[in-house]
């Protein structure tokens, strides 16, 4: 039975690896097949971004999405901690600071608003993807998590993401987002940012130009 369960995996693996790359080559074009993002960048946007840096499920190496609610680990709050100080008195004039329903994200928004002040909005749309029957268990390597069996499907996540995004950029008042690894990702591929590395514990600004230009990102 290990073999064929060992099959399956791999079978799984290879096909979410397909619909990864049609997801990919889709949206290469910065979104341009996205009518809602299309008509968001009629005019010049920005936003801040930020990913937490480590919870006991990264520790640990097992899967957390949106169905295990933990929280940042005493690193990771140290981490934020750390993080909210560089922006006392708000010099980047954030108004608002975004986070996703799940405490690991409320907790960096709230560190980070210590700092920038404004006001703290929740947005369901940038909760971590659902990761069905691998939540809370430790993933070998070959195994294809994109597309979790009974969770939420990688497309799904995509469009979720992209509806969080079209939301935010819709506000005029300068927002920060903090957010998931697999959320910040989702954002960067829909913005043609996909193959460009994104490090945890540090704030991104994050440029998008008029009409549908490259956009641009940098360190803050």
């Amino acid at each position: 039975r290990a073999p064929k369960k060992q099959q399956a995996a791999r079978i799984s693996s290879v096909v979410g690896f397909m619909i990864r790359l049609w997801h990919d080559l889709i949206m290469a074009s910065h979104g341009d097949l996205s009518p809602e993002l299309k008509k968001i960048r009629e005019k010049h946007r920005h936003f801040y971004l930020s990913v937490y840096t480590s919870t006991d499920a990264l520790t640990n190496g097992y899967a957390c999405g949106g169905g295990l609610d933990i929280g940042l680990n005493e690193a990771g709050i140290e981490d934020a901690r750390k993080l909210s100080r560089r922006f006392k008195n708000n010099p980047i004039h954030v108004k608002k600071v975004v986070a996703g329903p799940e405490l690991r994200t409320i907790q960096l928004a709230d560190f980070l608003h210590d700092s920038v002040k404004g006001k703290i909005v929740i947005y369901r749309e940038f909760a971590d993807q659902y990761l069905g029957d691998w939540e809370g268990k430790t993933i070998v390597a070959d195994v294809d998590v994109t597309n979790p069996p009974r969770g939420e499907t990688h497309s799904d996540f995509s469009v979720r993401v992209l509806n969080g995004l079209v939301r935010m950029l819709q506000d005029d008042q300068l927002s920060l987002l903090a957010t998931h690894p697999r959320v910040a990702r989702m954002i960067f591929t829909w913005i043609g940012l996909g193959k460009e590395a994104i490090k945890p514990g540090v704030v991104y600004s994050v440029d998008l130009p008029e009409g549908m230009g490259i956009a641009r990102f940098h360190e803050v």
